[in-house]
């Protein structure tokens, strides 16, 4: 694969700012996972309440000669953490210091660099060293964020600003407000807290932060909150490189992506039963829509039997089964024309209703010598845990939340499923998925991933089958009404304003009970190519004000 001769490559995130750090990356001959570290630094600097380098994630690359690598460097679990240091204690995977796992994200970067990397590993830290230092623009996308996230549903109206917790937060309250209230659109943010600690892993590379002073700054701060972290926790931290899987859909593309503990087999195995559809409907039309809906049904049934790999036997040759033609045949078999399925149909053991996903990014670039990465990365929870290391302002993961715990349901709602309980170097089960399409010749069509919890995995099925069964290039694919279903609660989510009024009063007929939403609850980013005509887009989520991608041209 390689982009047209004037053209450097492109890269696509939420915050359009950092699109532009990466961009800036490739001017400057960067490869692209010299510009998929550097933008994403920049995402965990200006928008550190769901990105950074206290957390962790999942990489899908496809490198110039056509293989595929797929990099896991998901948080994991301290290894003194047990499951009877949870019991009784809700809320306590989630906020606090036993919810914090050993980041990973420095490491992931550290092993793209070694691998992919051409400019200097400090060129990478001087943008987000500069924005942290000289400050960054409130935005309002960013502001509505901070008004609504953290404040409580039923504080009043006229004084719902002095409700958060961020007022009183050590580090975050003097960085979002002033006198009582939060900063306004335009306002000036500065972290020289983080631009110091970003300059520290700039020089002294990434043992700094696993090892040295940064390290035991982490380590002081969560056991000052109740955490069982270690330096030996962070010292042992590996990044894990995992099998990827692939799909071949319709005889036309190829889609790779993430396997466990990472969700890309649920979204192969929606794409597997979506396969068997050869008259696929129209786009957002009645019989597409409720086709989607009960794929992503039976999908999201299979998720309760994924965990790390590392502890779970079994679990390859369980996602292998997802990809085999005739498993998705079996279930698109099941999926009736007229009319949804009793919940029994779909399996629903393990399974219970799921909440909005909260801390994570997705970022994709591609560079003129065929190299195209898709990551997404994740605190998990706004914030994370809410703890702040006060000498470093590192913003530290909550990942423990997206752990089982036995017998008690965590903040997303899910019941606990064994293949997901807690324990000692494990690494939770995430709904991340980012992925890549390339057609039956091996040339790159696009890179996407998104955020958003569960509506990750039903947004980038929509982003793919609007490439592959409708001809989208990434802009139409984003900007495209979501449906989402997840089977667990009932409920069939549309947006407001994108659905058609008429197609909701058949979907009900049909048995779906319908829940408006305001926009759809996801935040996609991606990067199409079409090798006919030379034309390629990089597109951030349209329904957020900042958002954007970069082509960068020679």
């Amino acid at each position: 694969m390689s982009f047209p001769s004037n053209t450097r490559g492109a890269v696509a995130c939420e915050i359009r700012l950092a699109s532009d750090v990466g961009a800036q990356i490739l001017k400057e001959g960067g490869s692209a996972a010299d510009t998929i570290i550097a933008t994403t630094l920049a995402v965990g600097t200006v928008v550190s309440y769901h990105a950074g380098i206290g957390g962790g994630g999942f990489a899908i690359v496809k490198e110039p000669d056509g293989d595929y690598q797929s990099l896991d460097f998901r948080s994991a679990a301290p290894a003194a953490l047990t499951s009877d240091l949870l019991l009784g204690k809700p809320g306590a995977t989630g906020v606090g210091g036993l919810s914090i796992a050993v980041p990973g994200e420095l490491r992931g970067f550290e092993e793209l660099h070694k691998r992919y990397g051409k400019l200097p590993w400090k060129r990478l830290f001087q943008p987000s060293i500069q924005l942290a230092r000289n400050g960054f623009t409130l935005t309002e996308d960013l502001l509505h964020l901070i008004r609504t996230r953290p404040i409580p549903h039923d504080a009043p109206e006229s004084d719902r600003d002095s409700y958060s917790w961020i007022h009183k937060h050590p580090v975050l309250g003097p960085m979002y407000t002033k006198d009582g209230l939060f900063l306004p659109i335009g306002a000036t943010i500065t972290r020289p807290n983080f631009a110091r600690t970003l300059e520290l892993i700039a020089d002294q590379g990434v043992d700094v932060f696993y090892q040295g002073e940064l390290a035991r700054g982490i380590v002081d701060a969560v056991n000052a909150e109740g955490g069982v972290l270690t330096l030996g926790d962070m010292k042992n931290y590996r990044v894990h490189q995992t099998k990827p899987l692939s799909l071949t859909y319709k005889g036309k593309f190829k889609v790779t992506t993430s396997s466990a503990p990472a969700s890309g087999g649920i979204l192969l195995l929606a794409l597997n039963i979506l396969s068997n559809y050869t008259d696929v409907g129209g786009p957002g039309s009645i019989v597409d829509s409720h086709r989607m809906i009960e794929s992503l049904k039976f999908a999201f049934a299979h998720r309760a039997l994924l965990g790390d790999t590392e502890f779970v036997t079994g679990l390859e040759n369980l996602q292998e089964q997802f990809l085999k033609p005739e498993f998705g045949r079996a279930l698109h078999s099941k999926i009736l024309e007229d009319s949804t399925l009793s919940s029994e149909a779909y399996d629903t053991s393990g399974l219970q209703p799921s909440r909005e996903d909260h801390g994570t990014s997705s970022i994709v670039v591609a560079d003129s010598n065929g190299l195209v990465i898709a990551i997404t990365t994740t605190l998990t929870l706004w914030w994370g845990s809410r703890i702040v290391v006060p000498s470093s302002d590192i913003v530290l993961n909550d990942s423990i939340e997206d752990f089982s715990v036995e017998g008690q349901s965590n903040h997303f709602g899910y019941r606990p499923t064994p293949a997901n309980f807690v324990k000692g170097n494990k690494r939770p089960l995430s709904s991340s998925s980012p992925f890549i399409i390339e057609d039956v010749h091996g040339q790159f069509r696009y890179a996407g991933g998104a955020a958003g919890g569960s509506r990750i995995i039903s947004c980038n099925v929509q982003q793919a089958r609007n490439v592959m069964d409708y001809g989208m290039n990434a802009a139409q694919a984003l900007a495209h009404q979501r449906v989402h279903d997840q089977l667990s609660p009932d409920e069939t989510h549309l947006e407001t304003g994108r659905f058609e009024k008429d197609l909701a009063v058949n979907l009900d007929k049909m048995g779906h009970k319908i829940k408006w939403l305001p926009k759809a609850e996801s935040v996609g980013c991606g990067i199409s190519y079409d090798p006919h005509t030379g034309v390629y887009h990089a597109e951030g989520e349209p329904r957020l004000l900042g958002s954007g991608g970069r082509i960068v041209k020679i």
